[in-house]
């Protein structure tokens, strides 16, 4: 545990400092929004996230698969939960760009756990002044028991959200 929360520390430091330019956006501090995320192990899921400052946010998400029967799949019954912080490093009047980097914890087949580091780049569209579709891509390192894996963050599943700002 004390390892996962270093490398949270360590991603959000990254994040935050990977960009230094100056952005044009509305106020976002302060604004707590709901949600979906996709994750690595083909499910969606709760997302909750809140901007600390203008151009900076934190993003936890939970989600939970179960399959039924004699199929396991990849993953089987799995869970992942993770923290997510970005970084928005553009925006325009509906757009924002920015940069993120998420830390998740998965548990799936025979109970073992594994830890997965995600950079990413994404965009988010505001249809409505509060309602948003987004999308990201990157890199995911998947670090398990008895493996590594390294691959895009968007090999297996498109990686689409929607949030609703309160």
């Amino acid at each position: 545990m004390k390892k996962f929360a270093l490398a949270i520390a360590f991603t959000f430091m990254v994040t935050i400092s990977a960009f230094s330019q100056e952005t044009m956006n509305d106020s976002f501090k302060g604004r707590i929004a709901l949600g979906t995320n996709t994750t690595w192990i083909r499910s969606t899921a709760v997302a909750a996230r809140y901007y600390l400052t203008d151009i900076i946010g934190l993003e936890g998400f939970l989600s939970f698969r179960t399959v039924s029967g004699n199929y396991s799949g990849r993953f089987g019954n799995a869970y992942a939960v993770g923290i997510k912080a970005l970084r928005i490093i553009k925006s325009y009047k509906k757009l924002n760009i920015y940069t993120s980097s998420t830390v998740g914890l998965h548990s799936g087949r025979s109970s073992q756990q594994d830890v997965t580091l995600i950079a990413g780049l994404g965009l988010e569209w505001f249809v409505l002044d509060n309602l948003s579709l987004s999308s990201e891509c990157g890199l995911r390192l998947t670090l398990g028991n008895s493996f590594t894996r390294f691959a895009s963050d968007v090999d297996d599943i498109p990686n689409v959200s929607i949030r609703f700002y309160l």
